[in-house]
């Protein structure tokens, strides 16, 4: 079956105005209409025979939700890379939310996507006494 934040590639079963059924390794899923590229820009309209390159949003539905927006693809990407650091330090609420225009600004840097991604899991501290991870927004 399917799990959150995998791409596939997928074929387009069915259109209808709300969005596209498609099939992905023997298993059917659907696009709500939101979630194509041609509700977005000038992108042709899915047609039933399209093949696209889909992320899966929600394997719980019935049928499971698909995207083919390349934001979303990119999102389940970083997600994806960080789903094997919360499986070996699980999050315990540290995490925290951060102005980082501020901080950048105070810091006159600009600062890693990643960097920040793991201050917004984790806050800063001590992985497993070795890391640390230095969390120059809470001391602004």
């Amino acid at each position: 079956m399917f799990a959150d934040h995998q791409e596939r590639d997928v074929v387009v079963t069915a259109v209808a105005p709300v969005g596209a059924a498609v099939h992905a390794d023997g298993h059917d899923g659907f696009i709500d209409q939101t979630k194509q590229p041609s509700w977005w820009s000038d992108t042709p309209h899915a047609a039933v025979g399209d093949r696209m390159r889909a992320v899966v949003l929600d394997a719980s539905r019935t049928p499971p939700r698909f995207s083919a927006l390349p934001s979303d693809m990119q999102t389940a990407r970083s997600l994806r890379h960080t789903e094997p650091l919360v499986r070996l330090c699980p999050l315990t609420g540290g995490g925290r939310t951060v102005k980082w225009s501020a901080v950048e600004e105070a810091l006159g840097i600009a600062l890693s996507a990643h960097y920040k991604r793991l201050v917004q899991m984790y806050g800063g501290g001590l992985f497993a006494g070795v890391l640390r991870l230095l969390n120059r927004a809470a001391r602004m």
